[in-house]
């Protein structure tokens, strides 16, 4: 599953188009696709395409008015997790409340709780008319008002009757997969459409490790999580919790961080205390855009080397940052307006203003980033971890 984010104040800017994000999102993604769309602390935005959902829930998505990114995050974790019993009474479920009020959209929070109380509800897959409803309640004997009846009167009824009858009798619906109705009177209002009823990410800590003991076989979901930056008790309750001295008896079965590529980079015997010095250097960073600043730097130095991220993390001020400059069409755009140009005359209607923003911005040393332009500046970069070899960008 997957969705489209664009911020408020950027929506009809040339070359805009967002930010895409997969789902089910840990925090931290959810965090870094919003700083890839560029949306503010606070700033509003809107949520497109709703790709990979179930085709009805799409649907429903599409009409549902505002909604949060982690609303939408929480419904699909629900939807991820459903069989296709389940998946076929979520279906029935919205409709029933489609075509009780069909005047009022769904909104998230009745989305979320339907998601909630699937299992309140009954699906027959392939029953899809009252015809075929009726054929199995006649077989099932399952109308009380027809258990009593003599044969012959019996064989005089008409199936679809039946169903129809039944159906009412059910308060239940046809969807395109199969036929649904209320089994049980619980509901669970779990979402009062403010405080989410669970979180799907407990994570805390910058960078995130799932450590288990080399000597121990490996279970899924086994080992213990440690949460970085972390203290020396904190990481003292990690190895007595795995029964190791030593990080170096430990391996990384797992990472979430951050930093998106440390989620896949991290090797298994990676060294976490340089691991845990990293996850303070960002945690020293300032504000909001130094951490953004930060990851256009490594995608400027295509940086997947732990020992070069802790360098970067002390020398950011080797860099100049523009986070303006979203698109190189958008700067194509700004550079021309500056000259006095008129971009919306039609002289204008095939201009390659990708390539021209592409190359103003070489002219000027700044590269686009998907968190924005960066370009090396003239200080000089220290290094303390890394030995900087010729060529590199940072020399």
């Amino acid at each position: 599953m997957q969705v489209t984010i664009t911020a408020d104040q950027h929506r009809g800017q040339r070359g805009y188009h967002g930010a895409d994000l997969e789902l089910p999102a840990s925090r931290y993604a959810i965090d870094d696709a919003l700083q890839r769309a560029h949306v503010p602390e606070g700033g509003g935005y809107e949520l497109h395409g709703f790709r990979g959902f179930p085709s009805f829930v799409r649907s429903a998505l599409i009409l549902s008015g505002s909604k949060t990114l982690e609303e939408l995050n929480l419904l699909a974790v629900k939807a991820g997790r459903m069989n296709e019993t389940q998946l076929g009474a979520y279906e029935g479920i919205l409709k029933l409340r489609q075509d009780a009020d069909i005047d009022h959209p769904m909104s998230m929070k009745e989305l979320i709780n339907a998601a909630y109380n699937v299992d309140s509800f009954e699906f027959h897959p392939g029953v899809t008319n009252d015809y075929d409803l009726g054929a199995i309640c006649m077989q099932n004997e399952m109308l009380d008002l027809i258990q009593d009846l003599p044969d012959e009167v019996f064989d005089l009824l008409d199936e679809e009757k039946v169903g129809q009858a039944l159906r009412r009798n059910d308060q239940g619906t046809f969807t395109s997969q199969g036929y649904v109705y209320r089994s049980s009177k619980d509901w669970q209002e779990v979402y009062d459409g403010v405080h989410l009823p669970e979180q799907p990410d407990g994570h805390s800590g910058l960078i995130s490790l799932r450590l288990e003991s080399v000597d121990n076989a490996p279970v899924t979901d086994s080992g213990v999580w440690l949460e970085l930056p972390a203290d020396e008790q904190a990481m003292r309750l990690a190895l007595a919790s795995l029964g190791e001295s030593t990080f170096d008896t430990c391996v990384i079965a797992e990472a979430e961080s951050i930093l998106p590529s440390l989620k896949y980079q991290l090797a298994g015997d990676e060294d976490i205390g340089r691991l845990n010095t990293l996850a303070g250097r960002m945690q020293a960073f300032p504000d909001r855009r130094t951490l953004v600043k930060y990851k256009a730097v490594l995608e400027l130095e295509v940086c997947n080397d732990l020992d070069m991220q802790l360098d970067i993390a002390e020398n950011l001020d080797c860099y100049d940052y523009d986070p303006i400059i979203l698109s190189l069409e958008a700067y194509a755009e700004y550079v021309l307006k500056e000259a006095d140009f008129d971009v919306n005359d039609p002289a204008f209607s095939g201009f390659d203003f990708k390539g021209y923003g592409e190359r103003c911005l070489q002219g000027n040393g700044f590269v686009t980033t998907p968190y924005g332009s960066i370009a090396r500046n003239e200080k000089p970069f220290v290094p303390e971890y890394t030995r900087l070899t010729p060529g590199m960008t940072m020399q």
